[in-house]
């Protein structure tokens, strides 16, 4: 009996390989959607406007929903073949460490929201406003990392190592920021409140990290195949 496989086997293998990318490429643009809405969370609390930051909460939790439920949709069609093992293991801790980005931002604005009534200094407002600029541009750069992976795996890396810079970028800005949310909270009343924003930072912070991470999946993917 001939065991090899068929052109015809390789070719569908891979035709469906790449409808499965196409859904990964959808869970990681919810994944982008989801802290693009916590940048406009972060904007609305330094801002003192807590009832718009209520608002924008909802639409982060549904839009890591929509993330959750493209997670579940690629996991199904990976459990359908034919994949090669190697390949589906691939594609599902690629999705299962991006997946923690989106959970980690919905922790983030829940947090936040939690501090409603906190009175920031113009300091702390000023550093959670690049905070939130950079987790948008590092899971931004995290997707474009993806898409070149699937274009051409070889340009991956440098890629990646984008992502990897501004992860550093992002460990050095929140150190900076932690003392002085530490420095504030010494003698602001309400501990709760700058607790919640100390916690929502680490979060960030998290989710920065899980970027990293997912990145150097990437970059694992992109050397297994070039």
């Amino acid at each position: 009996m001939n065991l090899k496989p068929t052109y015809s086997a390789i070719w569908f293998g891979r035709k469906r390989e790449l409808e499965v990318l196409n859904i990964v490429k959808v869970h990681f643009e919810c994944i982008v959607s989801t802290v693009s809405a916590l940048r406009d969370l972060v904007y609305a609390v330094c801002d003192g406007n807590f009832d718009e930051a209520d608002r924008i909460f909802k639409i982060i939790f549904q839009r890591e929903k929509d993330a959750d439920d493209v997670k579940e949709k690629i996991l199904d069609e990976l459990s359908k073949g034919p994949f090669h093992p190697a390949d589906k293991e691939e594609i599902m801790h690629l999705i299962l460490t991006a997946d923690d980005i989106a959970s980690n931002a919905k922790s983030a604005g829940r947090k936040f929201c939690m501090a409603r009534g906190a009175i920031l200094p113009k300091d702390i407002g000023d550093g959670l406003r690049v905070l939130a600029d950079l987790s948008f541009q590092i899971t931004s750069k995290l997707k474009d990392a993806f898409e070149v992976l699937v274009m051409d795996p070889r340009k991956a890396v440098d890629v990646a190592e984008e992502v990897e810079r501004l992860e550093e970028k992002i460990d050095d800005h929140r150190v900076g920021l932690i003392m002085m949310i530490l420095s504030w909270g010494e003698n602001y009343p309400k501990i709760s409140r700058w607790i919640m924003i100390k916690e929502a930072v680490e979060n960030i912070e998290a989710a920065a990290d899980k970027c990293e991470d997912t990145a150097d999946v990437i970059r694992m993917i992109s050397i297994s195949r070039v």
